[in-house]
């Protein structure tokens, strides 16, 4: 099978219509088809990113009005064919060059069930949980989604098995359309980055073997082998990392229904064989997908990919991934280029009109924990005044923050327990999540950014805040045993928590200045 031939019908697209059918990588462009599906969550994520990855290697737009002009008329399917024409021999799942595949055969590899490509069952502790008594296989389809799923998020799998360019369960976030029902073509277009806007090595002719690294023999990394540094091969080889030496068994085939896709075939993968110390990604790499962390102090330091737990988070990330909080966050290449001055947000008058899809694997060394799936919006800034916004919303995560925290430790006092319980400050979370987008929206629809315009935002959200916060502690006070219950103790913790609301340093800073601005007390305002 041919990922990239035309005949090869591998993907299931929905249209605009609700209906889902079989369609090649060249139905994307269909302004009639909506969106790819797949029948697990973490492989609609990894072809997302392979159909990302195919137009940035083989079609990425000179600049910002080259980009413009596909948003708004879409490539034909013919002239997709066209750009992915000297990739298609790249792409075949079989044979001396195998898609996601090692170049050697591995017939000294060890062999492997195909159900350990799965990451949430490929491993020791994993596999305790999922017994796979009677594996039949996967098909081609589901076998070449499990390669790159695999390849793309690889954890650390014991000695020598390299973890993924981005280390084990990035978190991936893609710019997207506010509309669900928003072409498929443009949800991809919207994550391609213009040429000039990229340093000189995205631009550097090189062999299709710097970029596709199962083009060449691979890069080991044993004792008497080598590192892969940025420099060593080509930028785009971040969006096709292949730190895992596999080999499907191609002799190890047999027909039945697939145990991914519940469909029937006359051949199913079921079993691979893999060696270790392959393909090692060292130094300061940044997948264009990814947000990073940095050592402000020390800039020696390689940067430390965002991991997809951080999708877990509701709005407590919301500003770290869309913006950057600080100086050691850099929110992921896409999401910089859809927000700076002059760019796509711009160009696109996308006011509140855009959303941020972040999803990737929690782990735990090599056990998958969860995955971890969030959309984000996104806001153009009517004042332009990027450094005040992110100011004035680090503030509003800030008395979040503290607000979470007071809570649980007054209700854990109140009710006499152990350790807190995260259900408490999750309830806060969850609660206050609409609370904090409508300031937001504010800060972001504000012409002027001063403090004026700070605290009519403020205003909107400390006050209910407050009320929110004393709403769950009597909530989840009153909800707890009979012989729980300390009624001195909690009316005390009670009265430290409405204290905290008004005296902590971030509450009383933000009252103050709403105060300022309305000419009242900070108590007055909060009645």
């Amino acid at each position: 099978m041919n990922l990239l031939d035309a005949e090869t019908a591998w993907l299931r697209l929905k249209r605009r219509d609700g209906s889902v059918s079989p369609g090649s990588v060249y139905d994307a462009a269909d302004p009639e088809v909506v969106d790819v599906l797949a029948p697990r969550a973490d492989f609609r994520g990894a072809l997302y990113q392979l159909l990302i990855g195919l137009l940035q290697t083989a079609a990425a737009p000179g600049n910002l009005n080259d980009w413009l002009g596909y948003w708004n008329e879409p490539p034909s399917a013919a002239e997709l064919e066209a750009w992915f024409a000297p990739l298609k021999p790249a792409f075949e799942l079989t044979g001396d060059t195998a898609f996601m595949q090692d170049r050697d055969l591995l017939l000294d590899g060890n062999a492997k069930s195909t159900a350990e490509l799965l990451i949430d069952t490929g491993s020791d502790s994993n596999l305790f949980f999922n017994k796979l008594a009677d594996w039949q296989g996967l098909c081609a389809g589901c076998a070449a989604q499990a390669l790159f799923t695999l390849q793309i998020n690889a954890p650390g799998g014991g000695v020598g098995h390299r973890t993924s360019l981005r280390g084990g369960g990035p978190l991936t976030t893609l710019a997207q359309p506010k509309e669900a029902d928003a072409s498929l073509w443009r949800k991809l277009w919207l994550n391609v980055l213009p040429l000039d806007g990229e340093d000189a090595a995205w631009r550097a002719e090189t062999p299709l073997s710097a970029k596709l690294p199962w083009l060449a023999a691979t890069r080991v990394s044993d004792k008497s082998g080598v590192e892969t540094l940025p420099e060593d091969v080509h930028p785009l080889q971040a969006y096709w990392s292949m730190p895992r030496r596999i080999r499907l068994d191609v002799d190890d085939v047999a027909g039945g229904v697939c145990e991914v896709c519940g469909e029937t075939h006359d051949a199913l993968y079921r079993r691979y064989r893999t060696r270790n110390y392959g393909v090692n990604y060292t130094g300061p790499w940044q997948h264009p997908l990814t947000p990073y962390l940095f050592d402000a102090k020390d800039p020696s330091k390689q940067p430390l990919s965002a991991k997809g737990g951080r999708a877990a988070g509701g709005y407590r990330h919301w500003l770290s991934l869309t913006l950057g909080e600080n100086d050691n966050e850099k929110t992921a290449r896409v999401v910089r280029d859809f927000n700076r001055k002059g760019g796509k947000a711009d160009k696109l008058k996308l006011r509140g009109e855009a959303r941020l899809w972040c999803f990737g694997y929690q782990m735990d060394n090599m056990k998958a924990e969860a995955w971890r799936d969030a959309t984000l919006p996104l806001f153009r800034l009517g004042s332009g005044d990027e450094r005040h916004f992110v100011e004035a919303a680090r503030q509003l995560l800030e008395v979040a923050r503290q607000s979470a925290l007071m809570l649980g430790d007054q209700v854990k006092k109140a009710r006499r327990m152990d350790k807190k319980e995260p259900a408490v400050e999750q309830s806060f979370w969850q609660r206050s999540e609409g609370l904090f987008y409508q300031a937001v929206e504010r800060l972001a629809e504000s012409e002027q950014l001063d403090e004026a315009g700070q605290a009519q935002a403020f205003a909107a959200w400390l006050p209910p805040l407050r009320r929110l916060a004393l709403e769950l502690f009597d909530y989840w006070v009153l909800c707890a045993p009979i012989e729980q219950m300390d009624m001195a103790g909690t009316v005390r913790a009670r009265a430290d928590l409405q204290r905290g609301l008004w005296r902590t340093k971030p509450h009383k800073i933000m009252g103050e200045l709403i105060a300022r601005y309305q000419g009242e007390s900070d108590e007055a305002v909060a009645r």
